[in-house]
């Protein structure tokens, strides 16, 4: 009698058994719908206040949650990517894209300790305030990576690569049109596309063991 491959001492667990290419597109196309859902959160913030600056612990807790809310969107996206192997396969390309969910984690945290009135100077709220634009400019590298690991095909390497310059962009923008701080209309319409479009092709991505089957089979 043949034993199956995953068995150990007993019948396969579910716990033990590996995730199908199926199921774990199931599971990236629901992070994808969420990354879509949040995406246009910090520009209906942006329309909210006249497309005029807030400053932190200024926002009300409406202005938080959709923050809060576009970084849960955000750190959805990342684990997505994740879970293509979208970066590459090597232990370098894990590293990637792991380094911004923990950063975005971080300023998912901002929210709630604004909300809380908490200490604008302790190390803690100085932490997670750092860690978005540190998410913005690990994105980017994130970004790259996708581009050149061709786990994905192209249009949806391109995604990630779009939401990855907005930073850049901003700062750009900023230079050009000699303004002192980061262009709201155009940083809240920048990432409200940009993340939309990562939520899609996160919805419609497929594993590339899923396409090498399918292609098999053709």
């Amino acid at each position: 009698m043949k034993r199956n491959p995953y068995e150990m001492n007993g019948p396969v667990s579910q716990a033990t058994r590996p995730t199908s290419p199926k199921e774990n597109t199931m599971n990236v196309r629901t992070l994808g719908l969420l990354t879509m859902l949040c995406a246009p959160t910090m520009l209906i913030d942006g329309f909210r206040h006249g497309m005029q600056r807030t400053l932190n612990g200024e926002n009300d807790l409406l202005g938080n949650l959709l923050y809060m809310a576009f970084a849960v969107g955000w750190w959805c996206a990342m684990l997505g990517l994740k879970r293509l192997h979208a970066t590459g396969r090597g232990k370098l390309g894990r590293f990637i894209v792991t380094l911004p969910l923990v950063t975005i984690f971080l300023a998912i945290l901002q929210s709630p300790l604004d909300i809380l009135h908490f200490d604008m100077g302790s190390p803690l709220y100085m932490v997670t305030d750092l860690a978005w634009p540190l998410s913005m400019v690990l994105t980017f590298v994130v970004s790259v990576a996708v581009l050149f690991a061709r786990q994905l095909p192209l249009p949806h390497r391109l995604a990630p690569l779009f939401c990855g310059i907005s930073l850049p962009v901003g700062f750009a923008y900023m230079a050009f049109a000699r303004l002192q701080d980061m262009p709201i209309a155009e940083f809240g319409w920048h990432t409200a596309i940009g993340w939309f479009l990562l939520g899609l092709s996160l919805v419609a991505a497929r594993p590339r063991e899923e396409r090498q089957t399918i292609l098999a089979a053709a």
